[in-house]
């Protein structure tokens, strides 16, 4: 048989990938596909890039979401042509409303073969939209070899400048598909640093004038990144601010000073038994998972709200008298202001004792108990990896302040449940140890991903609570419906998650009492661990615990 060769696709797909390495890239995510096959040999053949082998193109891009958010790195994912290319659509999403940096490499027919009805085809030219900042359409092998050079730099620098984001490169390719020899190109160009916007001085000046001497609460919304917990709790020791901080700002878990740190919140506004209106409102980051403390900002428009966020625009409640788009971190390290008066701190810390005091010790099994036992025993220097919907929600209501640093992560951007567990199966990757706490739907949603922690031997411990359906629809006036809600907004599947993980190669075991729960969380992964709740009962264990408030 005679094999047809083409070593100029080759060459140029090697030099790119080759210049990706030499920038600082060390993942790429990969599935199957002959007209990618350029691009995947040149990842697999290059020492410095490791490749991850997926079998779904949607499970691979969000596999490289969350490696990419816990290396805050940028990572590459490789696809075929056709609707595989469309599988990357979500987690684009995602990547572009989480800040997270991906390259998706999306290979195509060439330009003769499109719009003509040639099998495998769509129109993949900037088929992603608004959704990656950066939407690039070439044939590889046709660009001289300082234009690749030039797109590998380009594109990584646009997905890595701050706020990071997707950026697509849709390749062409024309038959044949396999080189002659394999090879890792020398490049000499340089690593680019990434360096976060500058502070502008009259910024600063501007919000010390608005926060000087204010009883100001400071509302810490998602930002990982390291340093904000040190910076922002000097800034709130110094002005004598409490910090409602929300679960992914990191601050409630850590050696940091946690004095001045608010870790029921949430409770506090839902119950309206905050001590005292703040005077300013001064917000770090993304807006606070806790949609009590969003309620309340609509709520009361003439209280003036000061937001400092690198992704610029984030106020859904309308009510920020000055956004300021700069680095929190470099932020809250520069603003220096006179402090408020000391009963202030002391009011909503106090507050805040009484509050978790009182939702303390839920009865297992029950979603608030999962989330208070995995505080008390998740090991220091992990992540973990919540899902969306009740999960992040009981996390913010029952997580307490723990000395023990733990890494929140979660896909808060579009605030979607697809690819949850894929997302953090790509943060074990990283090489962290990552507890994962999902409900049954997000878990349902991603299973392909089971198989992927077992195939992978993934440090990682997924708790799945499973009440049989979509629980947050239980607390939504949608419950009231007479007729309907049941079949159509719970949605009950009757599943055990267990047999399944199992069929999936993945240890796996249901639990329901309180020891069971803590031996199982106590042993290495990959594994599952599933908690069987009602949804009825679970919300009067909610509502139980803020009436003793």
């Amino acid at each position: 048989m005679l094999l047809l060769v083409n070593d100029s696709a080759y060459r140029a797909a090697a030099l790119l990938v080759a210049t990706y390495a030499r920038l600082g890239l060390r993942h790429v995510c990969l599935t199957p596909g002959s007209r990618s096959a350029v691009l995947s040999l040149a990842f697999a053949e290059h020492p410095d890039i490791t490749d991850w082998i997926h079998h779904d193109e949607r499970s691979s891009s969000f596999f490289a979401l969350g490696l990419a958010k816990a290396a805050r790195s940028p990572v590459a994912v490789v696809t075929t042509s056709g609707t595989a290319a469309a599988e990357l659509f979500p987690a684009a999403v995602e990547s572009r409303f989480g800040a997270v940096p991906l390259l998706l490499l999306t290979a195509d027919r060439p330009p003769e073969l499109r719009g003509i009805g040639a099998p495998q085809t769509i129109d993949q030219v900037g088929m992603f939209g608004s959704a990656v900042r950066m939407s690039i359409d070439e044939m590889l092998a046709e660009m001289s070899l300082d234009e690749v050079t030039k797109l590998a730099v380009t594109t990584w620098s646009e997905a890595g400048r701050r706020p990071a984001g997707p950026v697509h490169l849709n390749l062409g390719f024309r038959e044949p598909f396999v080189p002659t020899e394999f090879s890792v190109p020398d490049v000499q160009v340089l690593p680019q640093p990434v360096t976060p916007r500058p502070i502008d001085s009259e910024s600063i000046r501007s919000a010390a004038a608005m926060l000087s001497g204010k009883k100001v609460l400071v509302a810490a919304g998602p930002v990982d990144e390291p340093g904000f917990a040190e910076a922002v709790t000097r800034l709130a020791d110094n002005a004598g601010w409490p910090i409602m901080a929300d679960p992914l700002s990191q601050l409630r878990a850590g050696v940091h000073d946690r004095s001045h740190v608010i870790s029921a919140g949430d409770a506090l506004f839902r119950t309206v038994r905050i001590p005292e209106e703040p005077k300013v409102v001064l917000r770090f980051g993304a807006p606070l998972t806790s949609k009590a403390f969003t309620t309340w900002l609509s709520d009361h428009p003439h209280t003036p709200q000061l937001v400092v966020d690198e992704v610029a625009g984030r106020d859904p409640s309308r009510t920020a008298k000055m956004m300021i788009t700069a680095d929190p971190v470099a932020f809250a390290a520069a603003l220096s202001v006179e402090p408020a008066a000391a009963d202030w701190v002391q009011a909503w810390t106090s507050a805040d004792r009484n509050a978790g005091d009182a939702m303390a010790r839920a009865p297992f099994p029950s979603e608030p108990a999962v989330v208070q036992i995995m505080a008390e025993r998740i090991p220091a220097y992990s992540n973990l990896y919540v899902a969306s919907s009740m999960p992040i929600r009981d996390v913010d209501l029952f997580f307490p302040s723990i000395d023990r640093p733990v890494r929140f992560m979660a896909n808060r951007g579009a605030n979607g449940i697809d690819g949850l567990l894929s997302s953090a199966m790509g943060a074990a990757a990283a090489g962290t140890q990552t507890f994962v706490l999902t409900g049954d739907l997000s878990a349902l949603h991603d299973m392909s991903a089971l198989a992927t922690a077992a195939r992978f031997s993934l440090p990682v411990t997924i708790v799945v609570v499973n009440n049989d359906g979509g629980g947050i629809f239980s607390f939504l006036p949608l419950s009231k419906l007479p007729r309907h809600f049941e079949r159509v907004f719970s949605t009950p599947h009757g599943l055990s998650l267990v047999p399944i993980a199992e069929a999936l190669s993945l240890r796996a075991v249901q639990v329901d009492r309180h020891d069971q729960f803590v031996k199982a969380l106590s042993e290495p992964g990959p594994s599952l661990i599933e908690v069987v709740t009602d949804r009825a009962q679970n919300v009067r264990i909610h509502e139980e615990a803020l009436s003793k408030i």
